[in-house]
């Protein structure tokens, strides 16, 4: 009885989590969307799942989108979501660190934390693809 009572204390949570989750599919353009430190928002569309390789400071982005680093870094479940979209591809362009406090990407992040707790109680869990290297070919535009 103190298990149920448990998880029905959770339910006000994962509802929650999941009208702030919008999952997304592999291989579909979807456009990242975010604020960087000049306060201006700044978009990027790219596909789903594409493999960037490397960034300046060497951080993998061979699974953009996934809530986790790369296609095999630490994540629960291989979860795709808009704002761990949104994360990855500023944190690409902006050789984003420090999680919530880089004065780029720090919001992008705090918008992902909830994706990447729930997103796959929300089914936007897939296998990850394995893509050749594909750096992107044009820049995010910022106003």
């Amino acid at each position: 009885m103190v298990a149920i009572k448990s998880l029905l204390a959770l339910l006000p949570i994962v509802q929650l989590g999941s009208a702030a989750i919008t999952c997304l599919r592999i291989g579909q353009t979807a456009t990242a969307v975010w604020k960087n430190a000049a306060g201006k928002t700044c978009r990027f569309t790219g596909v789903v799942g594409s493999n960037f390789g490397r960034n300046a400071i060497g951080s993998d982005y061979s699974c953009n989108g996934r809530c986790g680093a790369g296609c095999s870094g630490a994540a629960v479940g291989n979860v795709y979501t808009e704002d761990c979209f949104s994360h990855d591809i500023c944190s690409y362009f902006y050789s984003a660190s420090g999680g919530a406090s880089d004065p780029n990407c720090g919001p992008a992040f705090n918008a992902a934390v909830d994706d990447t707790a729930l997103g796959a109680i929300n089914g936007c869990g897939q296998t990850n693809p394995s893509n050749p290297i594909s750096p992107p070919s044009a820049q995010p535009v910022c106003s």
